[in-house]
């Protein structure tokens, strides 16, 4: 044996046997003694909606980033071999890990009891404690920030083993049945990407890095003040009504008009939608998803429509014919479950507007109207997959107002 791997979960429910499945892990190393060789984390796109979202923290968005769990289990197996599987009720873990690693393909076989729990090793060792890891890291003098997150989790579990080990306690009962996991000869695998929590959000937002590199405007005059106080406010891809009053009062006191304010609006869009379009080229692919509707979002938010977007996106000199998302009559639109209004009434507008309500997406969709456009549910991505346009309620609701009457 090498050491320990301690393993820790989170998952979209209760049941590794039914349509739950993991969609975070973490893995800390220990050498014999204890002592921390290596950390890994990842968040999992788990192939389904994420259920109560809420509860585990874990934005929509940064699951559309993660990857899945076939394309990190040959690094999963390969961490795991030759050590001893630890957990705090790690039977629960190990359930759900070889669900996943069945569906991935894999022959590896994992036994929960020939793993250590730090839960049920609490029983005896922490007078007082009970189940939960919390509780057992505070007797135990362990930090633990209660973020429960899978990483948190695993490095709370990490410090109860070495906790353990230190004092003394581990003996040859309690490790009897304790056998490392199978060591697979031969696996050289690469360390997959990883995705983790805030990844989609601002502070490691692309427009962040993109805002870095926009032109600096000379005319009208004092135009860059306003523009630096802009970058600043969309790097949350929106303007509150706080950022909206400081702009506005920004521009008068540097002297702009509406028009000057509005001729800005479309040229910082189409330096944002330019620079975005270079990182894309770079990277051999186009605009993700994700970055596309960032850039109708900060288009929104600059009081800007589709066809300031289309400008901004096309290369110079191209005419424009129609709009980003150009709706006909007759189009068949899809509703998801969960939107703010009831279904019957979205479908009622969308005739009125002469377009064609349908139950689910094929390939003929023209658009999905979505509550959130990086959740997860069948509809959702089935209209990824075909390059089916994901629209907000809201954003439709705005080119249904700005429709021609069919």
């Amino acid at each position: 044996m090498t050491g320990y791997a301690v393993l820790d979960l989170e998952t979209t429910g209760f049941s590794a046997t039914r349509d739950d499945r993991v969609l975070e892990v973490a893995v800390v190393l220990l050498d014999a003694k204890g002592v921390v060789e290596q950390e890994w984390c990842t968040l999992l796109d788990p192939g389904r909606d994420l259920g109560a979202e809420e509860r585990r923290g874990i934005p929509r968005a940064d699951v559309a980033l993660a990857p899945s769990f076939a394309e990190v289990a040959p690094w999963l197996v390969r961490l795991l071999g030759g050590r001893v599987l630890v957990g705090h009720n790690v039977g629960f873990d190990v359930r759900f890990l070889q669900a996943e690693l069945d569906r991935a393909g894999t022959t590896l076989r994992l036994d929960p009891e020939h793993c250590l729990c730090t839960m049920r090793l609490a029983r005896d060792r922490l007078p007082g404690a009970s189940r939960g890891l919390a509780v057992c890291c505070e007797l135990a003098g362990v930090p633990y920030d209660g973020a429960q997150s899978a990483l948190g989790d695993a490095r709370a579990s990490a410090g109860l083993l070495r906790h353990y080990l230190d004092a003394g306690t581990l003996d040859r009962a309690d490790t009897a049945g304790a056998v490392p996991v199978e060591q697979v000869d031969g696996l050289d695998v690469p360390e997959p990407r990883a995705a983790h929590r805030g990844d989609s959000g601002s502070l490691h937002h692309w427009l962040a890095t993109l805002a870095d590199r926009l032109p600096r405007v000379s005319e009208p005059p004092h135009a860059d003040e306003y523009l630096d106080l802009l970058d600043q406010a969309l790097l949350d891809r929106a303007l509150s009504a706080q950022h909206r009053g400081s702009l506005l009062a920004a521009a008068q006191e540097a002297g702009l008009d509406l028009a000057d304010v509005d001729d800005l609006h479309r040229a910082y869009l189409g330096s944002i939608a330019r620079a975005a379009l270079v990182d894309a080229a770079a990277g051999g692919r186009g605009l993700t998803a994700i970055e596309a509707a960032e850039l109708r979002d900060i288009a929104g938010a600059l009081g800007l429509g589709d066809d300031d977007l289309t400008v901004a996106l096309a290369p110079p000199g191209t005419p424009i014919q129609r709009p980003l998302i150009g709706l006909e009559e007759g189009d068949r639109v899809v509703f998801t479950d969960d939107l703010s209004r009831p279904r019957d009434e979205w479908h009622g507008l969308a005739r009125e507007a002469g377009l064609v309500p349908w139950s689910h997406v094929t390939q003929d969709t023209r658009l999905l109207v979505a509550s959130d456009p990086d959740a997860l549910c069948g509809k959702v991505r089935t209209a990824r997959r075909h390059g089916i346009p994901v629209l907000t309620e809201h954003a439709f609701a705005g080119m249904l107002a700005q429709a021609p009457e069919a």
